[in-house]
């Protein structure tokens, strides 16, 4: 996956964004839910650095992830 392609679920309307209250040590981290425009789910770890958005990883959605984000979508 390119970074472009991990970068369009933050463009998704219906995107769920949550606080990573799991891995929040040192900065904090935010799970992104979302579709790229070939309609993929990511899931997607990032924080916010100096006013830049970092992405940490990125990588399909698995089942329970999915419902999570059809189930509010």
């Amino acid at each position: 996956m390119s970074i472009e392609e991990a970068e369009e679920p933050f463009f998704d309307e219906k995107k769920k964004i949550a606080k990573d209250i799991f891995h929040s040590g040192k900065e904090k981290r935010f799970i992104l839910l979302g579709k790229t425009k070939k309609e993929v789910l990511l899931f997607i770890v990032f924080t916010i650095r100096e006013n830049i958005m970092r992405i940490v990883s990125a990588r399909k959605i698995n089942k329970k992830e999915a419902r999570l984000y059809e189930k509010t979508a």
